[in-house]
């Protein structure tokens, strides 16, 4: 509970932080697929330990909860993401990729002074740790609308040919577990709440930090039932094991 009151009272200093540390060029582009592999290989060697260290001193938990599973539906879970798909997000925040959004801004001024090796720790140590299990989460589901009209198990496994929107398993499987490396999130048990949410962010143009504009284009032609419906679909999925990076 004191977790989910820090990050309320951060919410709320937004403006104040936002008015006194600038961020970084908004406009940066996405990185590409090449440049993506050289900014993770060019990272140092994570310490998984450190990590810990970075979780505390950057109050991490206060949003992203104690274990790196959010207590609050605006945040996302990050336990057991890949060590490239955190490293990213951190990086993409840092360098200006992605500063659109009120909770963008305070995660901007959350890493604009991490280094490179407090990035490479604490997205080792996350990516150790049990991700979410969504059979036993509740986080994010409570005001989801109704969508059991949608067919959510054929836009997962199908996609709509008609509408060219891919099947979602083609990178991120059935159950939300994804590859377990690379630039391919994990999205099973995550709050669902923030994942529409991200999901309309693509589609409605305000998020473009993505790499080839491929969440874009995938989600381009998604209603918001149909984002809604997979957004609960996949927050409803079983957790894994975390990895090593």
């Amino acid at each position: 509970m004191k977790a989910v009151k820090l990050c309320m009272l951060m919410m709320a200093a937004l403006p104040v932080m936002a008015a006194a540390s600038p961020a970084a060029n908004p406009d940066a582009p996405a990185l590409t697929p090449k440049a993506f592999d050289a900014v993770v290989a060019s990272l140092p060697e994570p310490n998984p330990l450190g990590g810990f260290a970075v979780h505390s001193k950057q109050f991490c938990g206060s949003c992203h909860g104690p274990n790196g599973i959010s207590q609050t539906s605006a945040w996302p879970h990050v336990a057991g993401q890949p060590f490239e798909v955190t490293a990213k997000a951190l990086l993409d925040y840092r360098d200006g990729r992605r500063s659109g959004g009120e909770r963008a801004k305070l995660m901007v001024a959350a890493v604009k002074t991490m280094t490179d090796q407090q990035i490479a720790d604490v997205a080792a140590m996350y990516a150790m740790l049990p991700g979410p299990d969504g059979t036993k989460l509740e986080v994010g589901k409570k005001n989801m609308a109704d969508t059991s009209g949608i067919d959510v198990s054929g836009l997962v496994r199908k996609g709509d040919p008609k509408r060219a929107i891919t099947p979602c398993a083609a990178c991120h499987g059935t159950t939300g577990k994804g590859r377990a490396t690379g630039s391919v999130p994990v999205i099973h048990g995550q709050n669902p709440a923030y994942l529409a949410g991200q999901l309309r962010d693509y589609r409605d143009g305000r998020r473009t930090n993505d790499i080839l504009k491929e969440m874009r284009f995938f989600v381009q032609k998604l209603t918001d039932d149909e984002i809604n419906a997979l957004a609960v679909y996949y927050a409803s999925q079983a957790g894994r094991p975390g990895s090593k990076p």
